[in-house]
């Protein structure tokens, strides 16, 4: 039996996507705390006025993260999951779909020359024998390649939302590194704060848009379950869901 493939093409992103996730919630909590730290550092120099404006836009911020931290943290509950579909895919194909095609050849290949030779009734009855051993082979190895094309499907749909979410936590953490270095001092604070509100509000909310995008792939995928009990349930070539008996005892 052959081994499957590195499944690297998916599963190698899909780490990585959560290595930056990862590093970047960590640097936008970081620089979004230094933020809040400035303002502390420079409230008795601000009226209260601008504490209130400061305030308010750096709690839109807050909420923003705190939106995104969600997202993050459910995701990072189905990561091994994901990893699992996508070896469970290859499985499919190289322990199940590889292997049983190999045996479509053999049943109806006679292992002597002699036996093409053979007539009568017991030869039609083998032969009519062979046709099914065949077709419930073929069947087998058209059965393993949907399962496995559905396991890649939801596990793709699952890569390309952690690679968007991955986008999203690193230009969140970089507004936020830009206005902790902006907000230095108490003239640019307030500006730098309202930058920020702006600039991270818009980055979420394109963000979310495109998550809900990938999320809507993930449900038509799963959507598609539909499919593999028909798959499943289909006994035509396999009869009462079992292999055809070559011998009746």
């Amino acid at each position: 039996m052959q081994p499957g493939p590195p499944d690297l093409e998916y599963g190698e992103p899909f780490n990585k996507a959560f290595d930056q996730i990862r590093s970047g919630v960590d640097s936008a909590v970081s620089s979004f705390n230094q933020v809040v730290d400035q303002v502390k550092e420079w409230k008795w120099l601000l009226g209260p006025a601008a504490l209130w404006w400061i305030k308010h836009n750096l709690d839109n911020v807050h909420a923003a993260l705190n939106s995104v931290l969600d997202r993050v943290d459910r995701a990072l509950e189905h990561q091994l999951p994901v990893l699992s579909l996508i070896n469970v895919s290859f499985r499919w194909v190289h322990e199940v779909k590889t292997p049983v095609s190999d045996l479509s050849f053999v049943t109806t290949e006679p292992a002597d020359e002699n036996l093409t030779k053979w007539t009568g009734d017991a030869a039609s009855a083998y032969n009519a024998k062979a046709l099914k051993q065949k077709a419930a082979v073929d069947e087998t190895v058209l059965k393993s390649e949907f399962i496995s094309q559905w396991l890649f499907k939801i596990a793709k749909t699952n890569v390309d939302y952690a690679v968007e979410l991955a986008k999203i936590v690193t230009g969140l953490a970089g507004r936020l590194a830009q206005a902790a270095t902006e907000a230095g001092t108490v003239i640019d604070l307030p500006w730098a704060i309202s930058t920020l509100a702006q600039s991270v509000g818009d980055l979420v909310t394109a963000g979310l848009d495109n998550l809900l995008n990938s999320g809507q792939r993930f449900v038509e995928a799963l959507g598609n379950v539909r499919d593999i009990a028909t798959q499943v349930g289909d006994y035509s070539k396999l009869p009462r869901g079992q292999w055809p008996h070559a011998v009746r005892g």
